[in-house]
């Protein structure tokens, strides 16, 4: 088993990447999130494993060498939630029964691609599952508490025996009267209706970096929905949309514009001014350049995401074949077609073929 393909990590990933993937992964196939599924029981013991070894460092440089050692882990259900504690920073809520994260909330903000150049500030409002300020999470009404589930003595489980071939067998499951809280709410809280948890509204200020690419996600820890029983609270990823621009399309780093050009400007070349982000720059456009042909301004595209080094503006040329000519004008493009060797013929019938008639004396 690979375990950075588990987790699904670089083997150069650091600390906080792959706490943060195990962390992710461990949202998704907790037990209690799947109902006890086997299948997702099994991946929740293996995404545990690969993080007990690359968590820790010595383990970690040991099997990056390719050594055989003791993980220290037993593969049991209580040592691996054990490490599920250590890295969400819960302890076991429930007595009796594991509590299981609350839900991941996505949300949106809209910037503009100047903005992808300075970084930007956003307010965000959004809904979520808090805390119930009545009852301050207890889910009992005002001026009682919780008491001690009669079922199970407050341990939250409960045996269960069942008789089969094999003889007399006993399980242990989570009490079904308190959920394995290991506590009855006798006088439910008006305000969540005794599960602590209350909808509200919250307000974040959300801070965009230089260089963020469409689509990419900021996550804030612990901003998500908070678990009903007593688990981490979700978090919360907040998804960047970045607005078209009427003037450049970005790819990576780099700024793509058109640019059209006369074609004496073409030949000749010239000097014109064109837009950046930033304001307007000059472009020396050379002599002979040919349509399709590219031109940069080097450092003045986007910022990377991780350094302040910027991509170039790149201008494509594209040469303008005029339609609308004077006599005179067609005259001189006859002239410099004579002069490269070349008698132009123009099809009988267009109105530039009359007009070359009647400017060189014909009927």
């Amino acid at each position: 088993m690979d375990y950075y393909e588990v987790l699904g990590v670089s083997r150069d990933a650091d600390g906080q990447e792959i706490k943060q993937a195990y962390r992710q992964l461990a949202r998704r196939y907790h037990p209690d999130v799947n109902g006890g599924s086997a299948e997702a029981t099994d991946r929740f013991k293996q995404i545990s494993e690969a993080y007990a070894v690359l968590s820790d460092q010595q383990k970690r440089r040991r099997y990056d060498a390719g050594g055989v050692f003791d993980f220290g882990f037993d593969g049991s259900m209580g040592s691996i939630f054990d490490i599920f504690n250590q890295a969400f920073g819960f302890s076991n809520m429930g007595r009796g029964r594991w509590a299981s994260p609350g839900r991941d909330l996505e949300q949106q903000v809209d910037i503009e691609l100047e903005e992808v150049l300075t970084g930007a500030e956003r307010n965000l409002t959004y809904e979520r599952m808090a805390r119930c300020e009545a009852c301050r999470g207890s889910g009992a009404a005002a001026g009682s508490k919780p008491v001690t589930c009669p079922t199970c003595g407050g341990h939250g489980q409960v045996r269960q025996r069942q008789e089969t071939i094999l003889g007399s067998m006993v399980t242990i499951v989570s009490c079904p009267d308190c959920g394995g809280t290991g506590e009855i709410i006798e006088d439910a809280c008006p305000d969540c209706g005794g599960s602590g948890v209350a909808r509200t509204t919250e307000q974040l200020g959300v801070e965009i970096p230089r260089g963020i690419k469409d689509g990419q996600h900021l996550e804030y820890a612990g901003m998500g929905a908070v678990s009903a029983d007593g688990g981490p609270p979700g978090n919360l990823y907040v998804r960047v949309n970045i607005a078209d621009h009427e003037v450049f399309t970005r790819h990576g780093n780099h700024l793509y514009m058109s640019l059209d050009i006369s074609f004496a400007q073409a030949a000749l070349g010239d000097t014109v001014t064109v837009p950046t982000l930033e304001g307007n720059e000059e472009l020396q456009i050379p002599a002979g350049i040919q349509s399709g042909e590219e031109l940069r301004l080097r450092g003045q595209g986007l910022p990377s995401l991780r350094n302040s080094r910027r991509g170039d503006e790149v201008i494509s040329v594209r040469v303008n074949t005029p339609t609308q000519l004077t006599e005179r004008q067609i005259e001189l493009l006859h002239e410099l077609a004579r002069e490269e060797g070349t008698e132009l013929n123009p099809p009988a019938g267009s109105g530039i073929f009359d007009r070359v008639r009647k400017a060189f004396g014909g009927e």
